[in-house]
């Protein structure tokens, strides 16, 4: 089963960017929202920290 929205946090992110899992969000939930602290923390912040590159090339 699909769900409809997810609203995603860094760690998760990370998480799956270290283990080259991103692409399970789209399979798993129609509506993902990357609010732009979250953004900004990992991919400005965390520049040259592990995820940060995979989570930056994201659309």
């Amino acid at each position: 089963m699909i769900n409809s929205v997810i609203v995603a946090d860094s760690s998760p992110l990370i998480s799956l960017a270290i283990i080259a899992q991103l692409e399970l969000l789209p399979q798993l939930y129609q509506r993902i929202l990357l609010p732009t602290a979250v953004w900004d923390e990992v991919t400005i912040q965390g520049v040259g920290l592990p995820g940060a590159q995979a989570v930056s090339q994201l659309t």
